[in-house]
């Protein structure tokens, strides 16, 4: 099921990496979309496998999951419309650093790597924006962390 453009244009403005961007430069990524629909249980992601893209939830949840040394999975994040994951794949290697699972019937848009380097090149500033974004989150994870397991000595 194809989502409408303005529907489009919604989902990613609630979603933190896009949240900065104007109306017309959502436009232009929300045009390079693909739409995908997932069914509870399915496998959308795998850790440790090649991936060039990141993934916005229209609609439905997943979970977020990795495994342990012993091969048990942990779940780490429960994530719901408007969220975004994959998005590491965008601007680092590619290699999957978690498994995502559908939980429920879970409608999704795709933005490839090639897709957003592309409008990178053609409008840079789309690409400074989202790096902003990904840096606010990384400094967020950062200070989480840093208030677990207190200063490195």
């Amino acid at each position: 099921m194809k989502i409408s453009l303005t529907e489009e244009i919604q989902c990613l403005k609630s979603a933190p990496l896009f949240r900065s961007l104007k109306e017309e430069e959502l436009r232009i990524i929300a045009l390079t979309t693909e739409n995908f629909l997932f069914e509870p249980g399915e496998v959308i992601v795998e850790e440790g496998e090649e991936g060039g893209e990141a993934y916005i939830i229209h609609e439905g949840s997943v979970e977020v999951s990795r495994k342990t040394s012993d091969g048990e999975a942990v779940r780490l994040n429960l994530l719901g419309q408007g969220d975004v994951f994959g998005e590491l794949a965008l601007f680092g290697r590619g290699l999957r650093t978690a498994t995502v699972t559908a939980v429920a019937a879970t409608q999704v848009s795709v933005i490839s790597k090639d897709k957003l380097f592309e409008i990178i090149r053609a409008f840079p500033e789309i690409g400074i924006e989202m790096l902003k974004a990904v840096t606010a989150r990384f400094a967020r994870m950062e200070d989480r962390l840093m208030s677990r397991t207190g200063p490195e000595k």
